[in-house]
């Protein structure tokens, strides 16, 4: 809700991403869900209109592997795991 606006229907965590460090260890948790609607008027929270946290523009894409290269997502491990797994996701 808070980027998006949106309302989801269940979450399913495909893809779990640790980081460990000699003082703290980074988990990552990766979710994908039905969007069931979306109001971008309902966003909510300090990043979309700080300039320093990125783009919060909505973008929908096909989940094919040239598209997913043209997005520059990071990090590299999720972007593998789309290459191979998204295709296989109902739109």
């Amino acid at each position: 809700m808070e980027e998006l606006g949106a309302t989801i229907g269940t979450a399913t965590e495909f893809l779990t991403l640790t980081e460990p460090d000699a003082k703290v260890t980074i988990v990552r948790h990766y979710f994908r869900a039905e969007v069931l609607d979306m109001d971008l008027n309902r966003r909510d929270g300090p990043e979309p209109d700080d300039a320093d946290t990125g783009d919060f523009s909505t973008v929908r894409v096909a989940p094919d592997a040239s598209t997913l290269a043209a997005l520059e997502l990071q990090p590299p491990e999720l972007v593998g795991y789309l290459r191979v797994h998204a295709k296989t996701w109902v739109a």
